[in-house]
């Protein structure tokens, strides 16, 4: 089975975010599985408008959230393109995740209020490419590039569908070129740009950004495709869940493994509806605990995999989500995180990733990243 794929859209201005919500955001307050027209509303009693308004504020308090954790974001960019990350400072990981949600809310490179942010980022990251095709920055989180070689992939895919810049281009082709050599012969990806190992965190990573190049017509050959299906479904727990390495039921890696799937076709797979059935047992709460180790991670993928299976998976996760989030939002639009995940340390550390990835759950809704549409 092929990649979907999914046409890129060109968003002419910060205006078009304001359209988009107006047409799309007062229809997933409400429960709907997918963005539809909405309908006039005839005069009603009162409880009809009291729904609308509390729509309303629904909407307003999501974009005002939005706004304030961009300007956050961009506000602690360093001149040369870099995040000012604490412990991930020079790391591409977090400015991926920073561009990808700059780009989530709707803005794009060339032009509105974070052109120059978004084309300083852009700078960095291509400087940071190896002859090899590989994202390399200073620092490097986890066991390996790999994580961050994903990640970084996946936005400069992104961000080439909105800018066809040649470098771009070029740079999309040779990072897409090195995952495709670096598959082990399981079907996965792991820590390092070899060939050697696998592990499903790393693995969904590798796939989103293949999901990523393939809507932008970079070619992802068919045999890496059918392997990474191979391999996921070989850490299917039979009750439900993925593994990470093999069968289990661990929040995080089923989450991965639900997305990936999905993003490579296999929406109703019978791996992928146990294994939603099993996520929607967990709890939605601010605490790591019930095994959620790695917090912001599971969240990104995990309202992801929801909104792809539509139906009473997203009716019943991503309100709670979206609840959580916006009470937990500093005033500065950042986040911090509950704290004994992805590498806490000391607070105010790694905040901006912490920021991306809850800018990210919360721009879902939005569909403006075309590797995350159905």
């Amino acid at each position: 089975m092929t990649i979907p794929r999914v046409a890129f859209r060109w968003p002419t201005a910060t205006l078009v975010v304001g359209l988009a919500m107006a047409v799309t955001w007062g229809i997933f307050v409400a429960g709907t599985t997918r963005p539809v027209r909405a309908q006039p509303k005839k005069p009603a009693a009162k409880a009809a408008t009291a729904d609308i308004l509390t729509e309303r504020d629904i909407i307003d308090q999501v974009t005002g959230s939005l706004n304030r954790s961009v300007k956050y974001m961009a506000g602690v960019q360093i001149r040369d393109g870099s995040p000012m990350d604490g412990a991930w400072d020079d790391c591409n990981a977090p400015n991926a995740l920073a561009i990808l949600s700059i780009m989530g809310l709707g803005h794009v490179p060339g032009r509105g209020p974070y052109a120059d942010v978004l084309e300083r980022a852009k700078k960095y990251i291509l400087r940071t490419q190896q002859d090899s095709g590989l994202f390399r920055s200073k620092r490097i989180p986890g066991a390996g590039p790999m994580y961050s070689h994903g990640l970084t992939t996946l936005c400069m895919a992104e961000m080439y569908g909105m800018d066809p810049d040649p470098d771009l281009e070029q740079a999309v082709r040779k990072a897409v070129d090195l995952i495709v050599r670096c598959q082990s012969k399981a079907g996965g990806w792991r820590y390092q740009p070899n060939p050697s190992q696998q592990d499903v965190s790393v693995t969904v990573m590798q796939v989103v950004a293949l999901r990523a190049a393939n809507n932008a017509e970079v070619p992802v050959p068919q045999k890496t495709i059918d392997n990474a299906v191979k391999y996921i479904k070989s850490c299917a727990h039979p009750k439900g869940g993925f593994g990470y390495q093999s069968p289990a039921q661990r929040p995080p890696t089923t989450a991965a493994g639900i997305l990936s799937l999905q993003l490579l076709g296999h929406y109703d797979d019978p791996t992928v509806i146990k294994a939603l059935d099993w996520m929607s047992t967990l709890p939605v709460k601010w605490s790591t605990a019930g095994g959620i180790r790695y917090y912001y991670y599971f969240h990104y993928y995990a309202i992801q995999g929801n909104y792809q299976a539509g139906g009473k998976y997203w009716n019943q996760w991503h309100p709670r989500v979206r609840e959580m989030l916006l009470e937990k939002q500093r005033e500065d639009g950042s986040w911090n995180l509950p704290g004994g995940s992805e590498g806490a340390g000391v607070v105010g550390r790694n905040r901006v990733y912490w920021t991306a990835m809850a800018s990210l759950i919360l721009e879902v809704y939005m569909h403006f990243l075309p590797a995350y549409q159905r």
